[in-house]
């Protein structure tokens, strides 16, 4: 009987021991899941902290991307096969004066001025068949104003296929280019013009102050007194002719300007007297009026030349009872002087040719004194601008300030 009791309690305290050694086997093995549990979870928080620094940086980069697409300084645009935008940044669609919803799904063909439409159907037929960039200039039409000259780049994406699926385009502005081809170009015409009026002007005035030497002795004299008026003629016509010369003279390039500080306000003070007594005698009117502005180096002869030339072309532009404003003003750094006129405007193909030598829109006129005008101008390291419409025409000199000048 003891030795049976005995034997069982041997028993349940191998069993007690066994369900220890499971129990403390079991606390192990679960610990153990429950550290690689969180270890699992911190490198899963990690992961996640990574991606989402990743997404966040890829966010960053697309924002960047995004803005250096639309605020480019050139113009973007994405074309299907038939020439419709896909898509086009914000600096084309300030181009043309749109919104780019407006512009999407548009055909570029719509946007082009009429006269262009070939050397665009030309410019995207070549771009198809060739596989090539493709440059072109032409015009498109804006929302808010007039054409607007660019080039196009254009370059075929192609697909799996051999056949291009869109057309990527680039699309800068040149119209500032442009005026600076058609200054230069001017500018180089005035040379030639002057050049050959410093070779040719003193040789045909030599000739000509003898004739009319002999003209004004012939016609004092009693036998010719029946031919008074065919002589008073003649020597009208060579003093005429004197005077296109020196028009002509005045465009050389190389003529010698007498730089000295001068008030431009001056100036025109002294001028308005007779500036004003052309206009009355035409039933006209001037309007001065002049801002303070700073002290420029001036040669007073030539600007004088300048103010009248631009003031009696703005008076014969005008209607009987116009106003012609003559201003001085500061625009930033620069002097400006404008002459705005109340006639009907400059049309487009006569604005092209405005300052070119012996062009000219008058019956009695040289062409002379505009392209005169733009030699002073350029002597005096001075751009003229012009602005016209049907209610008038301002013409803006615009001096460099004295410190720009020094």
């Amino acid at each position: 009987m003891a030795q049976s009791e005995k034997s069982a309690r041997q028993g349940m305290s191998k069993s007690g021991r066994s369900l220890q050694s499971i129990k403390v086997s079991y606390k192990g093995k679960v610990q153990h899941l429950k550290d690689a549990l969180e270890t699992k979870q911190l490198d899963l928080e990690a992961k996640c902290q990574s991606l989402q620094e990743t997404l966040e940086d890829l966010e960053e980069s697309r924002n960047r991307y995004a803005a250096l697409y639309d605020f480019a300084p050139v113009g973007y645009v994405t074309l299907d096969q038939k020439g419709c935008i896909l898509e086009i940044n914000l600096t084309c669609a300030s181009l043309l004066g749109l919104e780019r919803i407006q512009l999407i799904g548009t055909p570029m063909s719509v946007l082009v001025v009429q006269s262009d439409m070939k050397m665009f159907l030309h410019h995207m037929y070549h771009c198809r068949q060739n596989g090539e960039k493709v440059i072109t200039e032409l015009s498109l039409t804006t929302g808010n104003g007039p054409p607007v000259q660019v080039q196009l780049l254009s370059i075929p994406q192609k697909s799996a296929g051999d056949s291009a699926n869109c057309y990527k385009t680039v699309i800068t502005d040149i119209s500032e280019r442009k005026l600076y081809e058609r200054e230069l170009a001017r500018l180089d015409r005035l040379n030639l013009v002057g050049e050959m009026a410093a070779g040719i002007g003193h040789e045909v005035r030599n000739p000509m102050t003898t004739v009319r030497g002999f003209l004004q002795l012939y016609r004092d004299k009693e036998a010719f007194t029946q031919f008074k008026g065919s002589f008073d003629l003649m020597i009208e016509e060579l003093d005429r002719a004197n005077s296109i010369i020196t028009e002509f003279l005045n465009l050389a390039k190389n003529k010698i300007v007498d730089l000295k500080m001068h008030n431009l306000n001056k100036i025109l003070e002294n001028l308005f007297p007779l500036i004003q007594a052309d206009a009355m005698v035409l039933d006209k009117n001037i309007d001065l009026q002049l801002e303070e502005i700073p002290g420029l180096f001036l040669d007073e002869k030539e600007v004088r030349q300048l103010v009248l030339n631009l003031v009696r072309n703005g008076l014969e532009a005008m209607s009987p009872g116009g106003i012609l404003t003559v201003r001085t003003l500061m625009d930033g750094q620069e002097v400006v002087l404008s002459v705005q006129d109340q006639g009907g405007g400059i049309e487009p193909g006569v604005l092209e040719k405005i300052g070119t030598p012996f062009f000219t829109t008058k019956e009695q006129g040289t062409g002379l004194g505009l392209a005169v005008c733009y030699s002073i101008a350029a002597r005096h390291n001075a751009l003229i601008n012009i602005e016209t419409g049907s209610s008038g025409t301002t013409f803006f000199i615009k001096f460099k300030n004295l410190k720009e000048q020094l």
